[in-house]
């Protein structure tokens, strides 16, 4: 292996916008809006991503619309991306962390936290809205919540729906666009990027 790996953390919270949803085209402007970079970075970032084949670009009029590709890289760098927005939140909400190290074992599957926690606007009162893809233990999962006195929403799907359904049940697609994946990384990833 010749080549190096060039992951930089304004590279991975560009990356992370395209997670938010699997599906969407954004120009530069709107990059450096929504995170606190420049538009020469975000620039910087967007083509060293389509430079990876992580990205492609289309121009409309005067606008270089980014997307992300399909395949198996676009996914290997959408799981680090997902992996970098779980590292976020547990930094952020070092209680939430805590929380979320109790209930992963209890979780057969894909999970994810959604609502205002993924959001990022939570406040002290804000319960936790969780998502499995597959099976759980929810007797020990609300046990859990009980202890650290935080109220827990719960929405599980079998495996089977989650998979023929992501693309069409809105439901599915709210918590596509709004996640911070806790556990089964790589199987919500494949089966959003395709």
């Amino acid at each position: 292996m010749s080549k190096i790996l060039d992951i930089r953390e304004d590279y991975l919270r560009v990356l992370s916008l395209f997670t938010r949803g699997y599906d969407r085209e954004i120009y530069i402007r709107e990059v450096a809006r929504y995170l606190p970079i420049s538009r020469g970075t975000a620039q910087t970032a967007l083509e060293y991503l389509e430079a990876k084949q992580v990205l492609r670009s289309v121009t409309r009029g005067r606008t270089r619309l980014f997307s992300l590709r399909r395949g198996d890289h676009a996914r290997d760098f959408c799981t680090l991306a997902e992996v970098y927005r779980r590292i976020c939140l547990r930094e952020e909400e070092p209680f939430l962390a805590g929380v979320l190290n109790r209930i992963v074992p209890h979780i057969e599957g894909s999970g994810a936290v959604f609502g205002s926690r993924a959001e990022g606007t939570a406040d002290e009162e804000s319960d936790l809205d969780l998502f499995v893809a597959g099976e759980c233990r929810r007797e020990e999962i609300e046990r859990i919540g009980k202890i650290y006195g935080l109220k827990i929403h719960l929405t599980v799907y079998p495996t089977e729906i989650f998979d023929r359904d992501l693309h069409t049940d809105p439901f599915l697609q709210e918590v596509l666009r709004n996640h911070v994946l806790i556990k089964g990384t790589e199987h919500f990833v494949e089966k959003a990027v395709g």
